[in-house]
C-alpha cells in the first residue's frame, strides 16, 4: 500500500493536537506547516531581543509529537521561574535560538530539533523570514498577534503580513506533492490563516490537481458573534485566492443554519474535551475515516 501525503497548516494547540493523532496512522507521510507570527510570551520576548522567527508554536507541535517522556523532552518543555530575565522563558525556545545561530535557515534548525527528539513527522516553519501579522478593520490597524487577539471582536476586513515574506522551497515542494491538506482547527486569524497570506502557498495549492482540502471547524465558538460562522471563514479563505473546493468537517453541535453555504461538508460526532479541543477518540475515528484508503 502506497502511503498518502498529508499536510496540516495551522499553529499552536489546534495543529499540535491534529498532528499528534495523524502521526499514529502508519499509512501517512505527515507534515505540519506551522505559523511563525506569534509575538507573545517567551516567543515574543525572543523576537524583540534578536533576529529570530517565532518558535513557540513549532516547539508545541514537536512536543505533542514526542511519543515518550524522556530527559530530552522534559528539558525541551522546561520553563524557567524566579531566575530574573530568564523567568518565563521556555528552555525549548532558547534551544531553538542556540541551534538557529549555528544553522543557515530556521527550516534547518527545526530539522535538527526534530532529529534531537526522534520525531518522524516533518515540521516546517511557514517561512524562514521574520514577519508580523497585521489586521485591518474599518477604523483601525493592529500589528502583531497579541493586538489582533485583544481586538478580535471587531470585524477584520483584511489580514496581511509585514513585511510580506515568501515560503521556503520545502513548504512549496511539500504542498506540490500533498494528497490531503487540512486547514485548522485553532484560532482562525492567528493560526489557520497566516500561511495562506503568502501568495505562493495559495498558488501551489490551487495548481495541485490531486489535492483534497479539508477545513476543520473548531468545537467551540472563538468569537461568540457572527464571525464564528463557518461559511464566513470559508468566504475569508476564498478571498485570499484559494479556488480549490474546500470540504468542511463540522461538529454536529455546531451545525449552522447556513449549512448549505458550507457544501461540501461532513457532519460528525466531535464533542469537546475539558480543554475545549476535539475529544481524542471521536476525532481520531473521524480523521481515520477521512484518510484511510
Amino acid at each position: 500500500m502506497t502511503n498518502i501525503n498529508v499536510t496540516c497548516i495551522g499553529g499552536g494547540h489546534g495543529l499540535g493536537h491534529l498532528l499528534e493523532i495523524i502521526d499514529d496512522f502508519d499509512f501517512v507521510n505527515l507534515t505540519g506547516i506551522v505559523s511563525t507570527t506569534d509575538n507573545g510570551g517567551s516567543t515574543g520576548r525572543l523576537r524583540d531581543s534578536g533576529a529570530t522567527i517565532s518558535w513557540g508554536d513549532i516547539r508545541y507541535c514537536l512536543s505533542r509529537l514526542t511519543k515518550q517522556a524522556s530527559t530530552k523532552s522534559l528539558l525541551f518543555e522546561y520553563r524557567f521561574d524566579n531566575l530574573g530575565d530568564l523567568s518565563g522563558h521556555s528552555l525549548g525556545n532558547l534551544m531553538f535560538c542556540a541551534v538557529d545561530s549555528l544553522c543557515i535557515r530556521p527550516t534547518e534548525t527545526v530539522q535538527v530539533m526534530r532529529e534531537y527528539l526522534g520525531i518522524k513527522a516533518n515540521i516546517l516553519p511557514m517561512s524562514d523570514a521574520i514577519t508580523q501579522l497585521v489586521s485591518h478593520s474599518s477604523e483601525h490597524c493592529y500589528i502583531g498577534e497579541v493586538e489582533i487577539d485583544d481586538n478580535v471582536s471587531q470585524e477584520i476586513n483584511k489580514l496581511g503580513l509585514t513585511p510580506m515574506v515568501k515560503p521556503s522551497k520545502e513548504v512549496l515542494q511539500n504542498l506540490k506533492n500533498a494528497d490531503v491538506l487540512f486547514l485548522g482547527p485553532g484560532s482562525f486569524y492567528t493560526s489557520t490563516l497566516p500561511s495562506l497570506l503568502m501568495t505562493a502557498v495559495v498558488d501551489v495549492i490551487n495548481r495541485n490537481n490531486n489535492l483534497t482540502v479539508y477545513f476543520i471547524a473548531n468545537v467551540k465558538d472563538e468569537f461568540n458573534n457572527k464571525y464564528d460562522e463557518i461559511h464566513y471563514h470559508l468566504e475569508f479563505i476564498r478571498k485570499l485566492g484559494l479556488v480549490k473546493e474546500i470540504h468542511c468537517l463540522i461538529p454536529r453541535h455546531r451545525v449552522p443554519k447556513s449549512i448549505e453555504l458550507c457544501q461540501p461538508y461532513t457532519i460528525a460526532e466531535l464533542p469537546a474535551d475539558i480543554h475545549g479541543k476535539h475529544q481524542y477518540r471521536f476525532y481520531r475515528n473521524q480523521l481515520l475515516a477521512l484518510l484511510k484508503p
